[in-house]
């Protein structure tokens, strides 16, 4: 390819990024812009604009206890599904067993079927076996669970396939228990992976309607399922400021991860350099075999 070929395919490129992330952005921009809106009908900035939104959003009963209803039901999720789903994607990763890929498979199935399905088949089951679930925490969380499971035990998944059994096995062959040389050698090595999937699992429980509104009361509702009972009795930008509110956290919560996940990726690059140089001796033998 010429150099003026390089230039155009590189021009093509940049204006196709360019075109996603417009794409991509004006909807939350238009969110973010309608939320400091004067105009109750969330106009724009055209005759003003003001922060009574978020105040009336802050106030709004539905919103505060919704918010903590939704933490609660997210955070049991998170650590549920994150303690199954590295246990799953570990036996699929490290093990070979009959009926190894079915099990694989059916992670993948709660991503076929509609969520809306899974709320529906979820609800007649708790009416109909544990009339004691529905509305709790606890069943809220199960079902969220369904959902997430499939996402961590991709991204664990992937993360064990990219690891050298060896190392685990060289700390069995140390003295090492299977639990003991899990938690030592291979969780520190999948830490990043765990909260990329922890923080995706977070958000998407968090944010989760259509299943969720088939599994609780009226009083007692998630904000996202309290934010969409409010479109249906009155439209004004009180939604959109809380909206622009949960644009910001997940904003906050993704830098944050990043930075963490920078900082333990050169935290562990550390540790490997330094259990290396502590595990071979001078001429390339094992520390543990020679003498003081």
């Amino acid at each position: 390819m010429t150099p003026a070929g390089r230039r155009a395919a590189a021009a093509l490129r940049v204006l196709f990024l360019a075109l996603v992330a417009v794409f991509v952005l004006l909807p939350l921009a238009v969110v973010v812009v309608s939320s400091f809106s004067v105009d109750e009908t969330g106009g724009g900035w055209s005759s003003g604009f003001t922060l009574r939104w978020f105040q009336r959003a802050l106030d709004h009963e539905p919103f505060r206890v919704g918010l903590l209803y939704s933490l609660e039901v997210a955070g049991v999720a998170t650590v549920i599904s994150l303690v199954f789903g590295t246990m799953a994607a570990y036996a699929i990763a490290r093990y070979r067993f009959p009926g190894r890929e079915l099990l694989r498979s059916v992670f993948v199935m709660p991503l076929s079927l509609p969520r809306v399905v899974a709320g529906f088949c979820l609800f007649v089951l708790y009416a109909s076996l544990f009339p004691a679930a529905y509305g709790t925490v606890g069943g809220i969380a199960f079902a969220h669970c369904l959902l997430l499971m499939p996402f961590v035990v991709a991204v664990v998944g992937a993360a064990l396939a990219g690891l050298d059994p060896a190392l685990e096995e060289a700390a069995r062959d140390l003295g090492s228990s299977a639990g003991r040389a899990f938690w030592h050698v291979t969780l520190p090595q999948i830490r990043w992976a765990l909260l990329a999937a922890g923080i995706f699992a977070f958000i998407t429980s968090f944010d989760e309607v259509d299943t969720s509104v088939f599994l609780m009361p009226a009083d007692t509702t998630t904000l996202p399922v309290a934010m969409f009972l409010r479109l249906e009795q009155q439209q004004d930008p009180t939604v959109t400021a809380m909206s622009s509110i949960l644009i910001a956290g997940s904003l906050l919560l993704a830098a944050a991860a990043a930075v963490a996940a920078r900082r333990t990726g050169g935290a562990l690059g550390g540790v490997d350099a330094t259990a290396g140089a502590r595990t071979t001796g001078p001429e390339g033998s094992a520390e543990g075999e020679s003498t003081p």
